[in-house]
């Protein structure tokens, strides 16, 4: 599992959920780029985007609650903004 040996590589004694988390995202968005050359308008450019994402997902009434915002490369995208997904969507509560 990418968890467990993400956590070996940390030298941590268990797979936490941090862990979890790098294997999920490196498993559906794909890996870090963090060697990526990328130019300084669009670094504030994707930060402007991402945090354009991440006001409406805020501001939105019913809209799921943030798990997580980054502008960090991954895969074809230069950042993402994900949602926590509800095991109940809202409109079959209401």
């Amino acid at each position: 599992s990418l968890a467990a040996i993400q956590a070996s590589k940390e030298r941590a004694k268990e797979v936490t959920t941090k862990h979890m988390e790098w294997a999920r995202d490196r498993i559906v968005m794909g890996a870090e780029r963090r060697s990526m050359v990328i130019d300084d308008h669009v670094k504030k450019m994707t930060a402007y985007h991402e945090g354009g994402h991440a006001l409406v997902a805020m501001y939105t009434e019913g809209a799921m609650p943030l798990n997580k915002v980054t502008c960090m490369p991954r895969g074809h995208a230069l950042g993402f903004v994900r949602s926590f997904v509800s095991a109940v969507p809202s409109i079959l509560t209401t």
